[in-house]
Formats: structure tokens, C-alpha cells, sequence
């Protein structure tokens, strides 16, 4: 608060008893007891500064009748104002009646408690407005709270030696206020941070929004000692099952307040005959509030901003049986919470859209793989028929030698729809995640010695040698027919984008508990801008050279998802016109020879 600001004991507007439980105040009670007894006075009472900048009179010791303004609330500017124009004895400060300008004289008979004195003129009688009043301070010298001693137990205003030593009697007890304060205002605050981090860690469960919420709920009404707890989103239509008991009228005011709140980042308080936090809502809303407290057993209804960054997303509503008084510093932590709450449903329903976007996905795969299968079922038979004729075109006596380009021609064809078809149903079967892999012993170095006496006839009509060094034994377990595709993709890749009189090196061995298999040739190469996707699906090299070789832009793609499925990695390492080098590394199987094989 303004230092300046004019002193309004038990202001309007300011909500009072916000400050500390019960046992906090009982604690602190027996503290103003032992003082004013130690200190030979009549009267102690007790101050503390609370986060919204009022003092709030919590702990009184003494005096006919108690303290009457016990939970009020008080602006700073009189204690202010008495630390600067009072005598200083240690932390305490003490200023005569006598010594007080008139308008400070005002503000005193208007602050805590005032004896009831005869008047007098006595220099040495204590009078009814003088202050003995300590400002207690912690480590970092921040203000936590007022102590007042008031009405020596004599009647005598002590010396200047005296109020010295009752000030250094008293300090360990002074201690011990601020000891109670900070123990009080800390068990709220951890209460809620706990909160607060079982919020977090219950969006790292990847859930649903509203299984999130779910699952937060019971966290929220332990953590604010609640009976029941709702978040309302102020986008979510269907919301929070609770949200139904308010009308709709309620509804869009509790939205419209707690938007304003998000901005002032503060908390409303609601109680049966009063709304601290919002004017407006306690304007137009407040016997309604007043209804649902009512209906609901409630003394308070606690309504926290939900958002996060700059945007408000909600509100936490809270419903409370006033069991211990909600105070100020729960507010401060509250909206700590709001906050962690804000950013734990942006996350749950980034899960939800990546969860949503996963099954669109899944779909459109699931209606990928029907087509091509649908697509490559009803090319089979007609390539088949063309095929089959083509072959019978050409026995036939009397055919025209002319027409020999032409059955040529259309064999070629039907025998690339062939390959076309054949990679198609491969890399649906591979590709889908319920087709199981039969895993059994496979020595590579077999199906390598098949595939380079397959793919030597091709590279012989290319003039290109190919060269293979493999070890004997090499054993992975896996499926056959698909360790030998993978192994005749990349040979044939290899042969077919090397130049003419190119050579391709191939070699197989076991290194420790792994088998690598590299394939290098020395021919057309791949870019860097090519090489990210290599393994795609379709995809065909922007080379202009390169794709003038024929080619399905399967081939790499079936290679790659065989790998995978063998637990295995596939590497390149290729430049532009110097050639490629693909390794491929799995698993390796036990030896025959070996005591487990």
C-alpha cells in the first residue's frame, strides 16, 4: 500500500479474518500473553501484513472486553507514519500521545484497541493513545507483522532504559512471531504447491482432457480442503457435470468475472452476503451466489482463473464449508494452480488432437492399404491374361517378323505391372502392423549367394561386375522371403544405377553381436536433397538421369520396412555422381556351432 494512503480501519471493500487458521492464531495468542506478562503490560496484540497489503489484527492478549476489532482490516499508512515519527528502542518504536499531531490522533482512536484512561495531565501516566508498537521484519527485511504492547500494568510510562530493556527482553519472543507467521503462511502455500505438482504429473499421464480433469478432481478438493471442486472451460459446451446446477444467467457472470480476474490475476471469494474480488459480480449476482452457497452447505465458494500464457481458458470453482476461513496467501497460491491447471489441459488436449490426428491417420493408412490391395487384386488377372496371350502371339506360326517389337514391347510391360503389382502387395503385407514376422534361423550368407546368382544376369547385360565377400555362417532370425528382398533390392538398385563396366561390392559378415551387410557401387549416386527421401514410399530421384532407369520407387521403401521389422537400421552414404554405399545392420543370430544354437 501507499505509504501516504489515509488510514481506513475495517475498509468496505476489503474482506476481513483472511489471514491464517485458528491454531495459527491461538499460537500466536500465547505468544501476546507471555509478552505483555514479561513485559509488566496489560495488553498485547498482534498484526500481520497480509499479500493484499493490509494488516489484519490476528492475535490480542488481555484488556476488559477482548479485542473488538479482532480480524479487521488496517492500512499501512498509521504504522507507517508512527515508525517515522516515534523513538526508536530496538525493533520497537514508542510515540506519546502528546507528541501526535491532531489528525494522527484521529487515526489512532480509530486503529486496535484503545484504553479507556482518565485524562490527565501527568507527563509520566500512560495515555490512552500512546503506541509501543515493534516492526517486525524477516531475513530480507520485508514487513510480516506488527506486535503493540499497550497499558503498563503500573500505569506508568516506562523510562528510556526501560523501554530499552523490555525491547531486547522481548526479542526472541518477537522471533517466534515471525517463526508462527512464516510456518503458517508456508504449510498454506506447500499444501497447494503439492497440488499443484499432482496437476503436473497427472498430465504427463497423456490423457484426455476430461479423464485429466477426472483425475484432478479429487487432488483439488483435498488440496483446498473443499467438499467439492468443478472446472468449467469456457469453450467446452458440455463442461464439468456440475456447471448444470447453474443457471445460465449465473454461469455467464461467473465467466465474465473470472475473465477479469485472469487479467488482474486475483481470486474471487465469495461468502453468503458478500462477493470480495469482482464489484460487479456482487452487484448483479450476489443473492444468486448466496442461493447456491445455501444449496450447496457452503460457506465459501472460491473461483480462480484457469489459463495459461495470456489466455484464460476457465475457472476453478471451489466449494468450501468454512471449516478454516480461506486467506489471502491461499489466493497467492491459487493462482499458481490455476496457472499449472491452464498449462496441464493444453497439453491434454494437444494429446487429444495428436490422438485424433493418429486415427485420421490410422484411417486414411487402414483405406491406403484396401485400395492398393483392391487396386493390385484386379490388375493380377488382366496382366496375367496379357501375359499369357503375349506368350501364345508369339508361337503361333505365320506371325509377322514385324510384330516381334511389338509382343517384345508388350511383354516388357506386363512384366514391369508385374513387378509393380508384386511390390504392392509386399509393402502392404510388411507395412501393416497386425502382419506378424515368422522369425526363424536364416544364414544370410545363403540368401546372398542366391540373390548375386539372380541379379548376375541382369548385370551382365549392363557390363557390370559385381563382387561379393561374405562370411559363411552369418546367422539372423527372421522371415526368409523378406531378408532375401531386402538383400535383392539393393543388389538390383545397385546394378541399375551403376555405369556400364561398373563394379559392385557387396559384403557380409558377423561384427560381435551384429550382422552387416554393405552394397557399393560407383555409379550415379543420390543428392543431399534426394537422400531424405530415399525410403519414402514412390519416390523416384530428381535426377534426370536417374529416372530414365526404370523403377516402381518401392523398392528402398520395402527395404527400409524390413529392416525395421527385423529390430535392424539401414544407412546411406551417397554423393551426386559418386555412387552409394547402403549398410544394413541386424541382429545376429547364435552360431550353428554354438552351445546355444
Amino acid at each position: 500500500m501507499d505509504g501516504d494512503q489515509w488510514l481506513t480501519p475495517l475498509p468496505q471493500h476489503v474482506r476481513n479474518s483472511s489471514w491464517g487458521g485458528p491454531e495459527a492464531g491461538a499460537e500466536l495468542g500465547r505468544i501476546c500473553f507471555d509478552a505483555r506478562l514479561r513485559a509488566g503490560f496489560k495488553v498485547a496484540s498482534l498484526d500481520v501484513l497480509r499479500p493484499d497489503g493490509f494488516l489484519e489484527a490476528v492475535a490480542f492478549s488481555g484488556g476488559p472486553h477482548g479485542d473488538p476489532t479482532a480480524g479487521g482490516s488496517f492500512s499501512l499508512a498509521l504504522a507507517r507514519r508512527v515508525l517515522r515519527e516515534g523513538t526508536a528502542y530496538g525493533k520497537f518504536v514508542f510515540l506519546r500521545e502528546e507528541d501526535m499531531a491532531p489528525d494522527l490522533q484521529e487515526e489512532v482512536r480509530g486503529y486496535g484497541y484503545v484504553p479507556d484512561l482518565p485524562q490527565t495531565d501527568d507527563p509520566w501516566r500512560w495515555r490512552s493513545l500512546d503506541m509501543f508498537m515493534a516492526h517486525l521484519t524477516d531475513s530480507t527485511g520485508r514487513t510480516r507483522a506488527f506486535f503493540h504492547l499497550d497499558e503498563p500494568v503500573d500505569g506508568i510510562r516506562p523510562s528510556p532504559e526501560g523501554l530499552a530493556q523490555i525491547a531486547a527482553d522481548l526479542e526472541l519472543l518477537l522471533q517466534a512471531v515471525i517463526t508462527a507467521v512464516d510456518r503458517e503462511e508456508l504449510t498454506r502455500y506447500a499444501r497447494l504447491d503439492e497440488t499443484a505438482r499432482e496437476i503436473v504429473r497427472a498430465a504427463s499421464g497423456r490423457l484426455g482432457h476430461h479423464e485429466f480433469l477426472e483425475v484432478v478432481k479429487p487432488r483439488l478438493v483435498a488440496g483446498f480442503r473443499a467438499s467439492a471442486a468443478l472446472v468449467h472451460l469456457y469453450d467446452d459446451p458440455a463442461g464439468d457435470a456440475q456447471s448444470g446446477r447453474l443457471s445460465a444467467e449465473l454461469l455467464s457472470g461467473l465467466e465474465a468475472a473470472t475473465r477479469r480476474a485472469w487479467v488482474s490475476r486475483t481470486v474471487i471469494v465469495v461468502e453468503p452476503d458478500h462477493v470480495w474480488g469482482d464489484d460487479e459480480l456482487h452487484r448483479h449476482h450476489r443473492v444468486a451466489l448466496g442461493h447456491y452457497l445455501r444449496d450447496a452447505s457452503a460457506k465459501e465458494l472460491i473461483l480462480v482463473p484457469v489459463g495459461a500464457g495470456h489466455e484464460a481458458m476457465g475457472m476453478l470453482v471451489i466449494v468450501r464449508d468454512a471449516r478454516d476461513r480461506w486467506t489471502e496467501n491461499e489466493s497467492l497460491s491459487a493462482l499458481g494452480v490455476g496457472h499449472d491447471l491452464g498449462r496441464a489441459l493444453l497439453s491434454t488436449r494437444a494429446h487429444e488432437r495428436e490422438q485424433q490426428l493418429i486415427g485420421e491417420l490410422q484411417q486414411l493408412d487402414d483405406y491406403r492399404r484396401q485400395l492398393i490391395a483392391t487396386v493390385a487384386d484386379e490388375l493380377k488377372n488382366p496382366i496375367g491374361v496379357i501375359a499369357g496371350h503375349v506368350e501364345l502371339l508369339e508361337q503361333l506360326p505365320g506371325v509377322p517378323a514385324s510384330a516381334s517389337p511389338s509382343l517384345q514391347a508388350l511383354t516388357r510391360s506386363a512384366s514391369r505391372l508385374d513387378t509393380v503389382v508384386r511390390d504392392l502387395l509386399l509393402v502392404n503385407r510388411i507395412g501393416d502392423p497386425e502382419t506378424p514376422l515368422e522369425r526363424v534361423p536364416v544364414d544370410l550368407s545363403d540368401v546372398l549367394a542366391a540373390v548375386v546368382a539372380d541379379a548376375t544376369v541382369r548385370a551382365t547385360e549392363h557390363k557390370v561386375t559385381i563382387r561379393s565377400a561374405a562370411e559363411d555362417d552369418v546367422i539372423v532370425h527372421g522371415d526368409p522371403e523378406e531378408l532375401r528382398e531386402m538383400l535383392a533390392n539393393l543388389v538390383g538398385n545397385a546394378v541399375k544405377y551403376s555405369h556400364r563396366h561398373g563394379v559392385v561390392d557387396l559384403t557380409l559378415r558377423r561384427e560381435v553381436d551384429q550382422v552387416v551387410f554393405r552394397c557399393s557401387d560407383h555409379g550415379l549416386g543420390v543428392s543431399r536433397r534426394d537422400r531424405s527421401h530415399l525410403f519414402d514410399d514412390f519416390f523416384r530421384s530428381l535426377d534426370p538421369v536417374a529416372r530414365q532407369r526404370p523403377g516402381t520407387g518401392l523398392g528402398l521403401a520395402i527395404v527400409a520396412r524390413i529392416v525395421g521389422r527385423h529390430e535392424g537400421r539401414v544407412d546411406v552414404d551417397s554423393e551426386l555422381g559418386g555412387g552409394s554405399t547402403f549398410t544394413v545392420t541386424l541382429p545376429a543370430g547364435p552360431r550353428p556351432r554354438d552351445p546355444g544354437a
